[in-house]
């Protein structure tokens, strides 16, 4: 069994005071039951936090997962899209707990900080991909943003990185029109993101990527795309896209 790192235990530990806490005070008015087992009284039982925390233990590099993450860049993946991380990002994402956010903050925090020994010395921006605005109109809240604010107020970012929003949606949908991206085969997710986003990082920025999921690296793929526009677009070097992190899980 792996040992799992100090500073690992301290954010378990911190996310699980916050979890109980959450839930003591969502009970008084909601019933509240656990992500994945549905046991009642926690956002998250602890058999189902200590699978999760031991699933997010070792990161790990992902981009051979990405077919379609073209040029190729390193991928850093919390773990894999599954049981307890499936369950919890999906409560989180498309049933609105943020009751879990401090859990899978957790999760990122220990990703972000087992890549961060390959990013160039210096200032790094943690840019998080932005939640297509229709999906925003729905959920009401961005979900990587929100993880990444979350390490940041709990101070649990790897030394020298920002959370920085350069990465923005174009036009109202954000994509192109047509069923939901999770939905197209390969082909459809190659073409679909393309154009979608345009980068607002400052000339000369050191950017790491960070989305939730990974499937076929379409939409990571479109982040350093979306600098290489805006690089063209002003006739002078922009932002440089660097190792997307991947914060969450490769399915």
């Amino acid at each position: 069994m792996p040992t799992t790192p100090p500073c690992a235990r301290r954010l378990d530990r911190a996310a699980t005071r916050a979890l109980d806490r959450l839930a003591e005070a969502a009970e008084v008015l909601v019933p509240v039951e656990c992500a994945v087992c549905r046991a009642p009284g926690t956002a998250l039982c602890r058999p189902c936090r200590l699978l999760l925390r031991r699933s997010c233990t070792r990161p790990f590099e992902a981009s051979s997962a990405a077919p379609l993450l073209d040029p190729p860049l390193p991928v850093t993946a919390a773990g894999r899209y599954a049981h307890e991380l499936a369950g919890c990002l999906l409560a989180f994402k498309n049933a609105g707990r943020t009751d879990l956010t401090p859990v899978l903050a957790a999760c990122l925090a220990t990703a972000l900080r087992s890549a961060a020994p390959s990013w160039p010395p210096g200032p790094v921006l943690l840019v998080p991909v932005p939640t297509a605005p229709s999906a925003l109109r729905r959920r009401w809240f961005d979900p990587v943003r929100v993880l990444l604010e979350d390490c940041a107020r709990r101070g649990v970012l790897p030394a020298g990185t920002t959370v920085a929003r350069h990465l923005r949606h174009r036009g109202a949908t954000g994509l192109r029109p047509g069923p939901a991206q999770k939905r197209l085969g390969r082909a459809g997710r190659r073409t679909r993101p393309a154009g979608s986003l345009r980068a607002t990082a400052p000339a000369g920025a050191r950017c790491v990527v960070v989305d939730d999921v990974l499937t076929t690296g379409a939409t990571l793929a479109e982040a350093p795309g979306a600098a290489g526009r805006r690089r063209r677009g002003r006739g002078r070097r922009g932002a440089r896209g660097r190792a997307p992190a991947r914060g969450s899980a490769h399915r």
